[in-house]
């Protein structure tokens, strides 16, 4: 979402800059070449605060956008105490409840305590579904106006680029046995433990295929239950991909087992490869995205339920033309404009 954002301000003839704590990531080579890209002097977390308000005072940005929960805290925290003139945007990505609850007991955990009283000090607060922004006015006890609710940008000129991209495994044009293709990050909250399970349950009824595209600290934990379930000949695990839309373009069907998602945007990236959806109903992003006619939304942490809906799926295929047009609703250009909007109207006030 970052690099989307970035890229359509310089693409537009801004200064943009990216703010990164690590000289490191995959997506650096989807920046726009325009992108200017600074990063934290230092990642200990007495100097974090500094290093921040050492770039503030340095840049002299008119607008800053933030757009992980550890870093929303921080950063209003450095407006609160450095009287900065920037103009400070926050988004909520995930449910913000459910983040907190799942983490470790430290600094970040304890700063969930600070939300009703920080997150007052932003001049807007994006929400990118409208369950996330009706979870966040609870949680951070704000008004209605205070937050904007804006989808992700999802689909692009880049992800259209993507599509088209080619690429090889073994089991893709084996087209009499189905292949379904998970993609996200290794942990918790992507639950693919019930994924598999539920491949699990359905490989007894007919042969289907599974790849799940990701990495993640959950890597070794999901091999052995592979494995244990005697699955390693339809269950791989390929890694990271800078272009997954293009291995769901080579799927016949498309599966995302999360326990709770802020939006999804993985599920426009699988609209835009026209593949059908099979999704768990969390409490924020799919079923809006989804609605009763993009996809099928099954009960989270039901792995029979999950199974039977992916069987039925794979027998009614949703008509790829629509799931398309669906995807091309969440465009960088249709998003970007209102982001536009907010940011014009907070540097203008």
């Amino acid at each position: 979402m970052i690099v989307n954002c970035a890229n359509y301000f310089a693409e537009h003839g801004h200064d943009v800059c990216i703010i990164l704590m690590k000289r490191e990531g995959e997506y650096h080579e989807l920046l726009h070449p325009a992108v200017r890209v600074i990063y934290f002097e230092s990642l200990s977390k007495i100097n974090l605060y500094r290093s921040l308000r050492a770039i503030l005072s340095t840049e002299k940005f008119d607008l800053l956008f933030s757009a992980t929960p550890d870093l929303n805290t921080l950063t209003l925290l450095t407006k609160i105490f450095s009287r900065t003139k920037t103009k400070i945007v926050i988004s909520e990505h995930n449910n913000t409840i459910v983040f907190f609850k799942h983490m470790k007991l430290s600094l970040s955990k304890l700063s969930f305590l600070s939300i009703p009283i920080l997150y007052r000090y932003a001049d807007a607060i994006v929400a990118v579904s409208k369950g996330l922004g009706d979870n966040l006015r609870k949680v951070a006890l704000l008004s209605n106006d205070k937050i904007k609710i804006i989808f992700n940008p999802a689909y692009s000129t880049l992800l259209e680029e993507q599509l088209s991209v080619p690429v090889k495994h073994e089991w893709f044009g084996r087209q009499a046995i189905p292949l379904i293709i998970s993609v996200g990050r290794l942990t918790e909250a992507k639950n693919h433990q019930l994924l598999i399970e539920a491949i699990h349950l359905l490989s007894k009824k007919r042969a289907v295929r599974l790849l799940i595209i990701g990495e993640g600290h959950l890597r070794d934990d999901l091999q052995q239950q592979i494995d244990r379930l005697g699955l390693a000949h339809l269950i791989q695990l390929p890694g990271f991909k800078l272009n997954p839309v293009s291995w769901i373009n080579a799927a016949d069907l498309f599966v995302l087992s999360s326990d709770y998602e802020g939006f999804g945007v993985v599920l426009v990236e699988a609209l835009a490869a026209g593949a059908t959806i099979v999704s768990t109903d969390c409490d924020y992003g799919p079923a809006e995205i989804l609605e009763d006619t993009y996809g099928y939304l099954v009960p989270v942490g039901d792995a029979p339920a999950l199974a039977a809906k992916m069987e039925f799926a794979i027998d009614h295929p949703i008509p790829k033309n629509r799931l398309v047009a669906r995807a091309k609703e969440f465009s960088t250009e249709n998003i970007m404009l209102k982001y536009n909007q907010l940011f014009t109207d907070l540097i203008e006030k």
